[in-house]
C-alpha cells in the first residue's frame, strides 16, 4: 500500500467519529444523497436503476450511500480503507435494521480502492464515490479499478470538487478567492491534513477513454436556494459555488469490453 494511502488509512482512523458527529445531518440512510448540498439522487439522476443491481461504493466512510440504496433495493459492496469507518457503518447497518426489522444488504469491506484484486473482474452492475475514493485515491489507480471492475455497460457516478474550484482554493488559509492560485495543468495530489486529488478536465477525460468508459454526463451541482452555509461549506463557500461550478459529478459507463491482460479494459 502507498504511503499516502497509509496516511489516509491513518487520518481517517483517527477522524471518523468527529466527522460523523460534525456531518451526520447531511447524512441520511433513508433517501440516496449526494454531497455538498445535500441532493436526493431522485433530483440528480446520476446512478440510473437502483432495483435488483450490484452496486460497489468506494470509499464508503459510514455508509449512509449504500444503506439507502440497499433500502431501495440494491446489494451493496461498501469498501473503505479506515478500519474505524467501517465499524460506524456497522452501526448505520443497524439502524436500518432496527427501522426495518430486517437487515440491508450491504456488505462492508476494508480495503485500498486503489487495488480491490480480491474482488472479481466485472462483478458490478453500478459503481460510485461520493467524495470517498474520487477525493482521497489516486485517480491514476482507482479509476482503472473501478472500470474492471465493472460489468459491461455498466455505470461509474462520482462526485468531486471541481479543478475550477481547486485552482482558486488555496491550501493554507480554507477559503476561496476570485483568483487563480493552483497551477491547473499541475493538478494531481494535494496535501492537507490528509492527501486528495484531482486532475484537469481533460485529463478526466483521457483517463475514462483509455480504461474503456463513455462519458454520459458532467453534472455542475449547485447549492439550492436559501442555503447559506451547510455541515461541509462556510457562507464564503456558498457564496462562491452560487457564481461558479464548485462540485462535479461525473457519470460515466464502461462500453462493451474486456479486460486485457495487463488488466487494462479493451475493446472487445
Amino acid at each position: 500500500m502507498s504511503t499516502d494511502a497509509t496516511l489516509n488509512e491513518n487520518w481517517w482512523d483517527a477522524y471518523a467519529t468527529a466527522y460523523l458527529a460534525e456531518h451526520d445531518s447531511q447524512l441520511p440512510i433513508d433517501v440516496p444523497t449526494w454531497s455538498l448540498w445535500a441532493l436526493p439522487e431522485a433530483e440528480v439522476g446520476a446512478l440510473g436503476e437502483i432495483e435488483g443491481r450490484d452496486v460497489l461504493e468506494l470509499g464508503c466512510g459510514a455508509a449512509q450511500f449504500s444503506v439507502a440504496l440497499a433500502r431501495a433495493g440494491a446489494r451493496c459492496t461498501a469498501v473503505d480503507i479506515s478500519a474505524e469507518q467501517l465499524a460506524l457503518a456497522e452501526h448505520m447497518i443497524d439502524r436500518a435494521t432496527e427501522l426495518d426489522g430486517e437487515r440491508p444488504d450491504v456488505t462492508p469491506i476494508q480495503g485500498n480502492v486503489e487495488d480491490l484484486s480480491q474482488l472479481p473482474d466485472a462483478s458490478f452492475d453500478l459503481a460510485f464515490s461520493d467524495y470517498g475514493a474520487s477525493m482521497f485515491a489516486d485517480p491514476l489507480r482507482w479509476v482503472p479499478e473501478a472500470a474492471r471492475l465493472l460489468r459491461p455497460g455498466g455505470r461509474l457516478a462520482f462526485s468531486q470538487i471541481t479543478p475550477m474550484l481547486e485552482v482558486c482554493w488555496p491550501v493554507e488559509i480554507g477559503v476561496a478567492t476570485n483568483e487563480m492560485v493552483k497551477d491547473y495543468f499541475r493538478l494531481h495530489r494535494i496535501e492537507d491534513r490528509a492527501v486528495y486529488y484531482n486532475l484537469p478536465y481533460g485529463e478526466w477525460v483521457r483517463l475514462f477513454r483509455r480504461n474503456g468508459l463513455r462519458i454520459v454526463d458532467l453534472i455542475e451541482t449547485r447549492p439550492p436556494e436559501g442555503v447559506k452555509t451547510t455541515a461541509y461549506r462556510s457562507a464564503n463557500q456558498v457564496e462562491w459555488s452560487r457564481r461558479w461550478p464548485a462540485e462535479m459529478i461525473w457519470v460515466v459507463e464502461r462500453e462493451d469490453s474486456e479486460v486485457g491482460a495487463n488488466g487494462a479494459v479493451v475493446p472487445a
